[in-house]
C-alpha cells in the first residue's frame, strides 16, 4: 500500500520579498489607487471619492488616502493576506489578483501604515514592517486608534527600499493623470500633494477627408474563466496631438477604463517590417485605442497592470484587428507626412465611423480601405503629366515645360556651382519660350530677319510682347533684371555670385510669364 503524504503548502512571506523588482513608484501608487477606485465600485459609487496622494520626496515617504467607505473590521484581513479578496467580483473593477495593494506596499518601503475607518465605525490601524515579514507567522496585530475620517483609509510607506526624486515625482503626476483619465470627474477626484490631478486621454482625433478615424465595436469570449463575455471597442485613425519629445503614437490599452499600456510601438501590436512598419516619426500621427470592459478575471492585463499579457485569448482574439488598424493609420501617417497641417490639423472634428468588431479574422478588409497615394512623382514628371492634354495642341510647349522642371532639379542639386547652371537655364527658357510665343501666335506675322532683329536685345522683345500680351509691368521688369544679371554672369570678367533668392524669383517670374504665353500648369 503506498504512502499518504501530506504537504504543508502554506506560503512563504518570502513572495512579497520576491515580487519587490516588479513595482516601481508608479506602479505600487496606482495599486493602492485602484484599490479605492474598486473599494467605491463596490459600494455602488455612493458620495464622491476623493483620493489624496501626497509624495514626498524630501522626507521620503508617500501617503494615499481615500474616502472610500474603509473597511470593515472582519474584512481585515483582506488589506493583508495574499490572494484573500472580496467574495463577490463585479464587471467593472480594476483588481482581482488579491495581492496589488499589499504587495505594491512593501515593494516600496520596509515600513507600511495601515489606518482604516468603515463609515463611522472604529478606526483600527496596523503595520506591515520587514520585522513582520521575518517572523514564521502571518499574525499582525492590529490596534484601535484615534478617528480618522468617516469612511476613510489612509497608507503610509517610508524608509523606502528604493529612494526617489522630484522628477519620478512629477514623472508620476503625469502616469496618474493618464492612468485614471476616464475615471475623474466630478464624482472622482483625484489630488497630487493638494492639487487636483486633471484628466488626460488620447482620443484627440483628426477628420481627414477619406480618412477619418474608424471604430469598431463588439464582444469577444467567453474564455473558460466565467461565461461572461468581453465587450471591445478598437479605435483607429491620425491624431493631431503629436508630440515629438513624448513619442505619443501607437497603441493604447484600457481595462475597464484604466490606462493599462500606452505609447505601445512593438512587434505585438503589428510594428514591424510588412505590417504597420518598423516604429519612425513618419508613423507618429497613428493612434489606435483598445478599450475593454468585462468581469476583472476576463482582462488580459499582468498582475500589476502596467502591461498586456500578450498570449491572453482576448488579446489574440484582436490582434489581427489591431494590426490592421496600426498598419492603415500609419500608412496614411507617411504618405501625408509633406504637408500634415494642411492635410490632417485642419481637420479636428468630424464623426468616427463605425465598424462591427471581426474577432479572430486577418483583418485584411481594413488595410484595403483607401489609403492616399504612395511617394509623390518628383516635380519635373508632375508637371509633364499635368500639361500632357495641352502638349498635344501646342507641341512646341513640350521643351519649354521640360527645361522648367530640369531647371528646378539643378537648384535643388548640392553642388556650388548649381545656382549659376540654374539661372541659365531659366534664362534660356524664359528667352525660347518668348520666341515661340511670338512665331505662334496669330495676331501679327513675324519673319525670321524679323525675329532675328528683335533677339539682338532682350528689351526689345519683352517691349514686343508687352504690346501684345496683358504680363505685369512688374514681372517684364523683373525679366529684365534677371537678364542683365545673366549676361554679367556671361559676359563680365569677374564671376557674379547667385544667391538662392534670385534663383527662386527668377524661375517664379519665368513660370508665370510661361503661364500667361500658352496656359501651361507648372504647380
Amino acid at each position: 500500500m503506498s504512502e499518504l503524504l501530506h504537504i504543508d503548502a502554506t506560503p512563504q512571506k518570502r513572495l512579497f520579498l520576491s515580487i519587490i523588482a516588479d513595482y516601481d513608484v508608479n506602479t505600487a501608487v496606482c495599486e493602492l489607487i485602484d484599490n479605492a477606485i474598486d473599494h467605491w465600485i463596490d459600494g455602488g459609487k455612493e458620495g464622491t471619492l476623493k483620493v489624496d496622494a501626497r509624495i514626498n520626496a524630501d522626507r521620503q515617504t508617500i501617503v494615499i488616502s481615500d474616502n472610500a467607505g474603509g473597511v470593515k473590521k472582519e474584512d481585515l484581513q483582506l488589506l493583508v493576506a495574499p490572494g484573500a479578496s472580496r467574495e463577490r467580483i463585479q464587471e467593472g473593477l480594476i483588481g482581482n489578483f488579491g495581492v496589488g495593494g499589499k504587495r505594491a506596499g512593501i515593494a516600496l518601503g520596509e515600513l507600511v501604515e495601515i489606518k482604516t475607518r468603515h463609515k463611522k465605525s472604529k478606526t483600527f490601524e496596523f503595520e506591515l514592517s520587514d520585522k513582520w515579514l521575518s517572523q514564521s507567522d502571518w499574525n499582525v496585530d492590529v490596534y484601535e486608534c484615534e478617528s480618522i475620517g468617516v469612511g476613510t483609509t489612509t497608507v503610509r510607506i517610508s524608509k523606502m527600499r528604493q529612494g526617489f526624486d522630484k522628477k519620478t515625482v512629477a514623472s508620476l503626476r503625469k502616469h496618474i493623470a493618464e492612468t485614471y483619465g476616464k475615471f475623474i470627474s466630478d464624482s472622482c477626484r483625484i489630488e497630487f500633494n493638494g492639487e487636483p490631478v486633471n484628466p488626460v486621454q488620447f482620443d484627440q482625433w483628426a477628420f481627414p477627408p477619406n480618412y477619418p478615424p474608424s471604430q469598431h465595436s463588439g464582444e469577444v469570449g467567453p474564455f473558460g474563466v466565467d461565461d461572461s463575455k468581453v465587450k471591445v471597442r478598437i479605435t483607429g485613425g491620425l491624431t493631431y496631438d503629436r508630440d515629438p519629445s513624448d513619442r505619443n503614437y501607437g497603441v493604447y490599452f484600457y481595462c475597464n477604463d484604466r490606462l493599462v499600456l500606452a505609447h505601445e510601438k512593438s512587434h505585438h501590436v503589428g510594428f514591424m517590417q510588412k505590417i504597420a512598419g518598423v516604429p519612425h516619426p513618419d508613423a507618429s500621427l497613428c493612434r489606435v485605442i483598445v478599450e475593454l470592459r468585462g468581469m476583472p478575471t476576463q482582462m488580459p492585463w499582468n498582475s500589476s497592470k502596467s502591461g498586456v499579457n500578450w498570449s491572453h485569448p482576448v488579446y489574440l482574439e484582436i490582434r489581427e484587428e489591431i494590426f490592421a488598424l496600426a498598419t492603415r493609420y500609419s500608412t496614411i501617417s507617411r504618405r501625408l507626412k509633406g504637408d500634415r497641417e494642411g492635410e490632417v490639423y485642419a481637420y479636428k472634428s468630424g464623426s468616427l465611423e463605425p465598424k462591427a468588431l471581426n474577432p479572430g479574422l486577418t483583418g485584411k478588409e481594413i488595410v484595403s480601405l483607401p489609403v492616399p497615394r504612395g511617394r509623390q512623382k518628383n516635380y519635373p514628371d508632375r508637371i509633364i503629366e499635368q500639361n500632357e492634354n495641352l502638349f498635344r495642341k501646342k507641341p512646341w510647349i513640350r521643351g519649354l515645360v521640360e527645361a522648367v522642371g530640369i531647371a528646378e532639379l539643378i537648384f535643388r542639386r548640392k553642388v556650388s556651382t548649381k545656382n549659376r547652371v540654374a539661372l541659365i537655364v531659366i534664362d534660356s527658357t524664359l528667352e525660347i519660350s518668348l520666341k515661340e510665343y511670338l512665331v505662334h501666335q496669330k495676331t501679327k506675322y513675324y519673319s525670321d530677319s524679323q525675329i532675328a532683329d528683335l533677339f539682338k536685345s532682350r528689351d526689345k522683345v519683352l517691349k514686343e510682347i508687352e504690346s501684345l500680351t496683358r504680363i505685369s509691368k512688374r514681372d517684364l521688369d523683373l525679366a529684365r533684371h534677371y537678364a542683365n544679371l545673366r549676361n554679367k554672369l556671361i559676359h563680365e570678367r569677374a564671376t557674379v555670385n547667385i544667391p538662392d533668392n534670385d534663383v527662386v524669383t527668377y524661375k517664379a517670374v519665368t513660370d508665370r510669364i510661361i503661364h500667361r504665353l500658352f496656359g501651361v500648369s507648372l504647380d
